[in-house]
Formats: C-alpha cells, structure tokens, sequence
C-alpha cells in the first residue's frame, strides 16, 4: 500500500486583495499548494526514524524527548534560518533552532534533509491552485477542494497505471477545515466535478475514500514524514511564483524535484507530480 502525506502552504481564502501579476508571474500569496509525499507502508518506520536520527544530529541529542515543535521541519522555519545565517532579518524561530544558527551547522541540516529524499525516493506530488485566475472564472469554488481533487485524480492514475495492485491512503494532520470539507461532502462534489472533465474517469477506488487523520501527539512516526509534505509545498509555491527553481538551499529543490512523479504517458513531471490549476498551458521548466 502506498501512503500519501499531505501537508499544505499559503491560504485557501478567496476573497481579500488578490495582486496583479508582476512581469507575468502570480504572487506568491495568491497562490495555494497542498503536496503528497508517497511512500509505501513498509517504508514507514524507516523513513521516521530516520528523520528522528537526523533531528538529534543536528538539533542535539535531547531534540527527540523535548517538545516536538521545538524541532520541528517546517519550510518556513528553514527559510527563516537561512535567513539568520546570512545575516538578515527573520521571524523569531523555534528554541530548538538554535543549535543551527551557524550557517555550516544550517548547511548540514539541509544536506541531511536532502540525502533523505535522496535514499527513500518518495513519489512527490503537488496541486497548484492559482487563486486569483480561479476567482476570475469560479468565484464559488473551494482552492482547498480543487487541490484535493486534483492530488486524488493524480494518486489514482499513478496507482491504475504505474503501481498496478497496489491501493493508497492519505495521511494528514487534523485540520478543521480540512475535515469539514470532506465531512460536508463538499470534497467529494470537487473530486466529481474535475474527473468527469478528465476524459477517463480514474479508479477512486484504489483510494480510501478520505484521509486518515493523525493526532501529531500519539502519530509519532506520522508526524515526522509529514514535514516532508510541509517542504514540498513551499518549495513547489515559490518554483510556480518565480517561474522556476527557488534560489535558496533551504527549498532543497535538487532533492525534491527528482521525486516528483511522472506522468504515466509523457514520462514528464508536468500533468503528472506538478499539477496547476486553472492550466496556465506550458508550467516553469521542471526536468
């Protein structure tokens, strides 16, 4: 069975100030992205335990009995660090980063971080939602829907044609507005909606029907290899607002973009692991 943990970045809202394009791009706050990272279930206790392994490397022996947030892989937090090293202004940061305030200290972080993706090759997978194009044409419809539609139809199709026999289930920390979304039916309606666009109808029921929703206090291992899906989405925010690779070391974008998966016809990431929304026709370039 393969297991896709999603995480999120920027915000589903609609309404509010949305930017015009600068030199044809899309700010990055208008735009959404909910990421899967792909593995399967017998990868599961490896793969934790080897982000546990690296956290007490590079965070300090205690970083696995403190508190979890302390240490946590968030991209944001990586950015903010990055930021510190190179003497500029950040956020204040988590107690735990400061065992990696020093930029050598940061630059073996990032290259733990990188060689995991490297090791375990998770399948990658990003839905791109592009808030102010869809407003312009469906003020009413849900990024947070259409995001998840869209990584389902993905998952499916991946399933149907590439990891024939195997079944997946999505794995996610509890977020209301997440859960509301799939408990109203309103997920379902999106999921529908786009497939019966998609020519071929994709096997929904290779999927569990909604995700498996971790309580981050009791989910140890899960929590841990969500915050891979936590890189990916920032990362794959900024490729799409910057149209193209995110300048940066934090982004870990040479580890991340191998993984993305590929389209089961054109071999090609684009329509495959990299999905945007409404099509803007040719994505950034990706390999």
């Amino acid at each position: 069975m393969l297991l896709f943990y999603v995480d999120e970045s920027g915000g589903t809202a609609m309404h509010g100030h949305l930017s015009a394009p600068v030199d044809g791009r899309t700010h990055q706050r208008d735009l959404f992205a909910l990421s899967a990272v792909a593995i399967h279930d017998s990868s599961r206790e490896l793969l934790a335990r080897e982000l546990t392994e690296v956290k007490a490397r590079r965070f300090g022996a205690g970083a696995v009995s403190r508190a979890w947030g302390d240490t946590e892989l968030k991209a944001r937090y990586l950015a903010d660090a990055w930021r510190l090293a190179a003497g500029e202004h950040a956020r204040d940061l988590p107690a735990g980063y400061a065992a990696v305030a020093d930029p050598a200290r940061l630059d073996d972080l990032l290259r733990d971080l990188g060689q995991v993706f490297a090791k375990f090759r998770p399948l990658v997978f990003t839905a791109i939602v592009d808030k102010r194009e869809l407003r312009r044409i469906d003020p009413d419809a849900s990024p947070l829907g259409i995001a998840y539609a869209k990584l389902y139809q993905r998952a499916a199709q991946t399933l149907e044609s590439v990891n024939r026999g195997e079944a997946g289930i999505f794995v996610a920390d509890r977020q209301d507005e997440h859960e509301a979304a799939f408990d109203s039916g309103a997920m379902h309606a999106a999921r529908q909606e786009l497939a019966a666009r998609a020519g071929k109808r994709p096997n929904f029921d290779l999927l569990i029907d909604k995700p498996v929703w971790i309580d981050p206090v009791l989910s140890v291992w899960d929590r841990e290899i969500i915050q891979l899906a936590d890189l990916v989405a920032l990362a794959t925010r900024v490729w799409y607002a910057h149209g193209g690779p995110p300048a940066g070391r934090h982004f870990l974008w040479d580890r991340i973009e191998p993984c993305f998966a590929a389209h089961w016809d054109t071999t090609k990431a684009q329509g495959g692991g990299i999905m945007v929304y409404p099509d803007p026709g040719p994505y950034p370039p990706v390999r």
